[in-house]
């Protein structure tokens, strides 16, 4: 198995701690690293996955206190190109009254945000099974070039490619080239992952079977749509898997796609180009369900990447049904 290429933002998530009462109500706040990709990166390393993270990272406390926590998890940072001069990204979360996540952003002269096509570091196609790419990086320039130049080098190699749009509606509603790299992307990557609400603000509202419908995705990469704690599903070969989710004493659900997403990359990752162009559907199946596994775990914790599972955890918790 070749290593799998997390692409994206890297940040400190400073989340409420009083639930319901959203950003504006929010008095109390911890400290945690997140960021969409890199929380996929540590999710993969965590369940034994090699796993190296593509990332300008800022050379103030909050982004040498990132690079030493992805380095101690056993993420390869051969890819980080240091941003010196930079800051780091920083995030305010909390969730409002619907239980739903609200979030905020500040990033001013952020690292992650300025990596530029001529700093990208040697990728070998040759050696990389999976690409991952999905952050609201893609908003930005010059970040999203690089990005979008990685993806067709990773696709044209012959790897297979990943995309998580992980929408955040109050940042990229302003930055229309948001909307049209996702578009883009989607219609040609392997797997394209959305939660329902990612998939609303791409498709408008309505069922997710409408919604699926109008996007008029006419390629042979998988879907998979995640429904909070109704499970998730995945579109594959014309026909639709649906596995249900975990019933878990909610403490804060930051995090909990992007460990699905570790999850499912994590099955993904050993099928090579082969094996996941003739993926059966029960294969596809029970990698859903470790992926619904690895979300349900971090529901029960609060922050992001830290909140991760390791693999024993998720084979105990699926034990236990």
């Amino acid at each position: 198995m070749g290593k799998v290429i997390c692409a994206g933002d890297i940040l400190y998530d400073f989340i409420s701690t009083e639930r319901g009462l959203g950003l504006a109500g929010s008095t109390r706040f911890e400290k945690k690293q997140g960021g969409s990709p890199f929380n996929i990166a540590i999710g993969l390393a965590r369940l034994g996955v090699p796993v190296g993270f593509l990332v300008k990272i800022g050379d103030d406390e909050f982004g040498r206190a990132l690079r030493d926590f992805l380095v101690d998890e056993g993420v390869d940072d051969a890819y980080i190109v240091d941003g010196a001069g930079h800051n780091t990204t920083l995030a305010m979360a909390a969730i409002d009254s619907d239980g739903k996540p609200e979030f905020r952003f500040y990033r001013d002269n952020s690292a992650d945000v300025s990596l530029s096509p001529d700093e990208l570091p040697q990728i070998d196609p040759g050696q990389t099974s999976v690409f991952q790419l999905g952050s609201i990086c893609l908003a930005d320039n010059p970040v999203g070039e690089a990005h979008m130049r990685v993806f067709e080098s990773m696709r044209s190699g012959g790897v297979m490619t990943v995309l998580d749009p992980n929408v955040r509606p109050l940042y990229v509603e302003a930055r229309p080239v948001f909307r049209e790299r996702i578009t883009s992307l989607m219609k040609i990557v392997d797997v394209l992952k959305m939660s329902d609400d990612d998939l609303r603000w791409i498709a408008g509202d309505g069922a997710v079977e409408d919604c699926l419908d109008r996007l008029g995705l006419n390629h042979a990469g998988l879907v998979i749509v995640t429904e909070g704690g109704k499970g998730a599903r995945a579109v594959w070969r014309g026909e639709t898997i649906k596995v249900p989710g975990y019933s878990v004493e909610v403490a804060e659900t930051t995090g909990c796609g992007d460990s699905f997403m570790a999850g499912f990359i994590s099955k993904l990752a050993p099928l090579g180009r082969s094996g996941f162009e003739n993926m059966t559907t029960d294969f596809l199946r029970d990698a859903l369900v470790w992926a619904n596994a690895c979300a349900a775990i971090v529901a029960t914790r609060r922050g992001a990447a830290g909140a991760m599972p390791r693999r024993p955890e998720v084979e105990e918790f699926l034990t236990k049904g």
